[in-house]
């Protein structure tokens, strides 16, 4: 490996090293147990070890401190990438609709679930936050209707 005898890196297992590198690859715990063909608690499990024995709070700083280490010449921030960039790569816009119009449309006539007009929840978080105060008005709205039609029936056959 060519790193000096002290090194935290050297307290490493192989294993454990390349799960490190996975980390720095982007890869969450069961993506990197998929790969390795192990489950994703031994996955953690090595990343907390790794962690411990590394002296870092994090398994990102793990992460980036065995890639420094091993790689120093790498150059790749640690932020996460999307696999594919941009969603015309992934997803076909259906033809004749404009994105923009979709994003225009009020937020009462957009269903809060992916439709074929609009794959992607697009909504900030506002209007995410309107839906489930929106679906429990109605749902007290039902049971007070309700409760008016049964007290009615209730006057009307006593």
């Amino acid at each position: 490996m060519g790193i000096e005898q002290g090194h935290p890196v050297t307290r490493l297992s192989a294993v454990q090293i390349e799960t490190l590198r996975l980390v720095y690859a982007h890869k969450n715990s069961k993506e990197i147990a998929r790969i390795m063909g192990v489950s994703s608690h031994t996955v953690d499990e090595r990343i907390r070890t790794s962690i411990r024995k590394l002296g870092v709070d994090s398994r990102t700083k793990a992460a980036i401190l065995v890639a420094e280490t091993l790689d120093p010449n790498t150059y790749q921030p640690l932020s996460y990438q999307p696999s594919v960039i941009g969603f015309e790569t992934q997803f076909e816009q259906p033809s004749g609709l404009d994105p923009e119009d979709l994003q225009s449309t009020p937020i009462w006539l957009r269903p809060p679930f992916p439709t074929k007009r609009r794959p992607h929840n697009t909504d900030s978080f506002g209007e995410r936050l309107l839906w489930p105060v929106l679906i429990a008005m109605g749902t007290i709205m039902a049971f007070a209707a309700l409760y008016a039609v049964m007290l009615g029936l209730g006057a009307m056959l006593s």
